[in-house]
Formats: C-alpha cells, structure tokens, sequence
C-alpha cells in the first residue's frame, strides 16, 4: 500500500528511500556490464556468494 500524506501526495521520505534503491540497482547493473559485480569494490575481493546471493545489491563483503 502507498503512503499518502494528508493532501494525497506520495510521503517525501518514501519516495527518497525508493530513489536510494533503485540508484542501487543502477549501480549493480553497472557492476554487471563492467564485469566486476562479483567483486569488493573496495578491496577487489570476491564477494561471498551467500552474502550476494542474500543481498544482491551488496558492494562489499560483511
């Protein structure tokens, strides 16, 4: 269900909060086309593949 304020407008801090999602998925897809999504982008390091596959946007190991 969407969140509405009182004047029927989308709740600012959702919509936020989607924008930082979907700025996510760009940034894996990015990861994808360059070749390095299974990658750290921090240290290079392979990303554990449970943690990836629990959390597909991840950019770093836990």
């Amino acid at each position: 269900m969407t969140e509405t304020t009182a004047n029927g407008n989308f709740d600012a801090t959702l919509i936020d909060a989607i924008e930082l999602d979907l700025n996510d998925v760009d940034a894996a897809m990015a990861r994808l086309e360059k070749g390095t999504y299974f990658n750290d982008e921090i240290t290079g390091a392979p990303i554990q593949t449970d943690f990836l596959t629990s959390n597909p946007l991840a950019r770093r190991n836990p």
